[in-house]
């Protein structure tokens, strides 16, 4: 009995640890994110396209460091910061801010598939549809080119 155990409480670890990836989408919200890439090529990890988000703009009232904020849908259809704060809140994502840009660790980086990269980083203007779950996981997944023209 006790040789089995160890292998079962293995399997329902990554078990749960699957279906805690899915439960982002399926009980979160999703809002998609105006970016801008930059640096779209690297020899060592392959394509991928680091991402700036111009809407994730801080008050100038916090300091730089770590902040916890939530997305709301704004009027364009694009997410903005609805509530932003320098200590956790419950459903706060976490992220950084530097001067008057946030990002987070979840956001910096999306991976694309080979050959994807040159023309994402030609288009300039994307938009990034990410889930975001109830306590505060965030997971993208989906990045494309956007037609409009981005509010400086």
């Amino acid at each position: 009995m006790k040789a089995w155990l160890f292998p079962i409480i293995q399997t329902v670890f990554v078990v749960l640890l699957a279906l805690s990836f899915y439960a982002i989408s399926w009980f979160g919200d999703q809002f998609v994110l105006r970016a801008q890439p930059y640096d779209p090529f690297d020899p060592f990890y392959g394509e991928y396209v680091l991402l700036q988000y111009p809407d994730l703009k801080a008050p100038n009232a916090l300091k730089d460091g770590e902040v916890y904020f939530t997305l709301k849908e704004g009027a364009d259809g694009y997410a903005i910061i609805d509530r932003i704060e320098g200590e956790p809140f419950f459903g706060a994502i976490q992220g950084t801010l530097y001067g008057d840009r946030i990002t987070a660790p979840q956001l910096e980086q999306y991976d694309v598939e080979q050959g994807t990269g040159p023309g994402l980083e030609d288009a300039r203007n994307l938009a990034v549809t990410l889930d975001v779950s109830p306590w505060g996981t965030i997971r993208p997944v989906y990045l494309e080119a956007r037609q409009e023209e981005p509010n400086n």
